[in-house]
């Protein structure tokens, strides 16, 4: 019984390599392209891009209303968890920071008619964009690749791009955030 055993087992073993080897390329076949490349990244924008968008009431607004400010340009939703946590830290920021020629400015990846009510419920006391393919654009304009909410910029009052951040923030993330542009104006 042993010399059948030992025989029987090495069929079966090459005849199950020979199943694997089969059932691979059958389940391969037709996918032998190279994967395709990864987009090369932009990177930010260097400057600040030039851009006008509705306010929540409707009246067009323009960037360069706030020429010469140093910019907090904040990028969220109402929908958006993390960007409705940190809408009172920028209320604050707005307060505390407007003395140093500080402006936030809001622009939502939204509808007008929530917007109106969420900046009314939470004392928003700083200039707000509304749209949303707009938005996105815009957003694309500032070199970002990544879609996620929220998004903010720092631009100094020479228009360019000075920081970035990407996501929730909270009060510790503030004054690194803000210090390349302040530290800036001193130079001027």
């Amino acid at each position: 019984m042993r010399d059948t055993a030992l025989p029987l087992l090495i069929g079966l073993m090459i005849g199950a390599g020979i199943l694997g080897f089969g059932a691979y390329h059958w389940f391969t076949a037709g996918n032998n392209e190279a994967p395709p490349e990864a987009p090369p990244e932009r990177g930010l924008a260097e400057e600040l891009p030039s851009f006008s968008m509705p306010d929540p009431e409707g009246n067009e607004r323009h960037v360069d209303e706030w020429e010469g400010d140093i910019l907090v340009i904040n990028f969220w939703g109402t929908w958006c968890a993390p960007c409705r946590e940190e809408v009172p830290l920028l209320v604050e920021l707005q307060e505390n920071y407007a003395d140093q020629g500080v402006t936030v400015l809001g622009i939502a990846l939204d509808e007008a008619e929530p917007v109106i009510r969420f900046a009314e419920d939470y004392g928003i006391n700083y200039p707000l964009m509304v749209g949303e393919n707009e938005t996105l654009e815009v957003l694309e304009a500032f070199g970002s690749s990544t879609l996620g909410l929220p998004h903010t910029f720092v631009v100094d009052r020479n228009g360019k791009i000075v920081n970035f951040h990407l996501g929730l923030i909270v009060d510790e993330d503030v004054p690194p955030l803000l210090a390349p542009a302040l530290e800036g104006q001193n130079a001027e």
